[in-house]
């Protein structure tokens, strides 16, 4: 019986720890493409960067929910024709024990020609 208590309090640590691993890399994939995909929506024609913050603020919130998105920000600029957004924060930990992970993420795009 106390072997089996103890390796099961074992199995259960490694396992929330693989699902917090888990949950950290999808954040952080979720992020960099929110990312990503707001770069290119302020490189679009007629777009500005401010267009582009607010899609990729608006697909992290979608996606992983206010949490997440709250303890992100998202700052953009555009220079020499390029529009580049940068991500600094720190993404939560659902276990209490467990630290966030601080990220700072950056995503750019050239700007579309005016034809």
């Amino acid at each position: 019986m106390v072997e089996f208590v103890l390796v099961t309090m074992i199995a259960l640590v490694f396992t929330l720890a693989a699902a917090q691993l888990a949950l950290f890399l999808f954040e952080r994939n979720v992020l960099i493409g929110s990312l990503a995909e707001g770069a290119r929506v302020g490189a679009a024609a007629g777009r500005t960067v401010g267009d582009g913050q607010s899609r990729a603020a608006e697909l992290l919130s979608q996606s992983v929910g206010g949490l997440v998105a709250s303890s992100v920000t998202i700052t953009g600029q555009s220079s020499g024709g390029l529009v580049v957004l940068h991500a600094a924060g720190t993404l939560p930990s659902f276990l209490p024990f467990v630290p966030g992970l601080p990220v700072r993420l950056t995503a750019s795009m050239h700007k579309e020609e005016l034809l």
